[in-house]
C-alpha cells in the first residue's frame, strides 16, 4: 500500500469518525458522569469498532451481507437497544427530582456494554467498513496485511477521538452537570438516540 493511498483513507476516516452519531451520544453522556465512565464507554465502542473492521478485513462481513435475515436480526436488536438508551435519557431529562438527573444516577450501570452494544449492533457500521476499506487496498499478496493495517488505523483514530471527547467533557462537567443543563443534554441525547433507533428499525 502506498503512502498516498493510506493518507487518502485517513482523510475519509477522520470525516466519518468526527461525525456525531449514536456512539458519540452514548460516550458523551457517560463522560459527563465522570472520566472513568467515559473511558469504559469508549473502550466498549472501540471494541465493537475493532470487531467490525476486523470482520471487514477478513471478509466475514461479506457473508453477513449475503444473509438478509441475519442483518435484519442485528438491525432490530440494535434499534431496540438504542431505543432503551433513549428512554433512559428522556426519563432523566423529565425527572422531577433534580437528583434523579444527576450524572452518576441517571446512567446505565454498564458503560462498557452500552458502548459495545451501540457500535456492535449497528449494521450500518459493518456495511460501511465493508464498502470503505476495500476501496483503498492494492491487489496482491499483501492484501490481508493492508486490510489489517487499515483496520488498525481505524481503531487508533477512534481512540484519539474519544480521548478528546472525554477530556472536553471533563473540563465542561461543572457547567454541563447543572440540573437544568443536564436535563437539556439528556433530552437532546434521548431524542437523537430515539431518532436513530427508529431510522435503523425502518432499515
Amino acid at each position: 500500500m502506498t503512502l498516498e493511498r493510506w493518507t487518502a483513507f485517513v482523510g475519509v476516516l477522520l470525516v466519518v469518525v468526527f461525525t456525531p452519531g449514536p456512539d458519540f451520544a452514548v460516550v458523551l453522556r457517560h463522560s459527563l458522569g465522570g472520566p472513568a465512565r467515559g473511558v469504559r464507554a469508549a473502550a466498549g465502542n472501540v471494541t465493537g469498532l475493532a470487531g467490525h473492521t476486523t470482520a471487514a478485513a477478513l471478509g466475514l462481513s461479506a457473508v453477513l451481507a449475503a444473509r438478509p435475515d441475519v442483518l435484519t436480526a442485528i438491525r432490530l436488536a440494535g434499534a431496540a437497544y438504542l431505543g432503551w438508551l433513549a428512554v433512559q435519557a428522556i426519563r432523566a431529562a423529565f425527572a422531577r427530582d433534580p437528583a434523579a438527573a444527576h450524572p452518576e444516577r441517571a446512567r446505565s450501570p454498564h458503560p462498557y456494554l452500552d458502548g459495545l452494544a451501540t457500535n456492535l449492533l449497528n449494521p450500518k457500521a459493518l456495511l460501511f467498513f465493508l464498502g470503505l476499506i476495500p476501496q483503498f487496498v492494492v491487489p496482491g499478496p499483501t492484501v490481508t496485511a493492508q486490510l489489517l493495517l487499515l483496520a488498525g488505523t481505524t481503531v487508533v483514530a477512534a481512540v484519539l477521538w474519544w480521548t478528546v471527547v472525554i477530556l472536553a467533557a471533563a473540563r465542561g462537567r461543572a457547567v454541563l452537570g447543572r440540573a437544568r443543563v443536564r436535563r437539556a443534554v439528556d433530552g437532546v441525547t434521548g431524542g437523537v438516540l430515539l431518532a436513530v433507533a427508529v431510522g435503523i428499525a425502518r432499515g
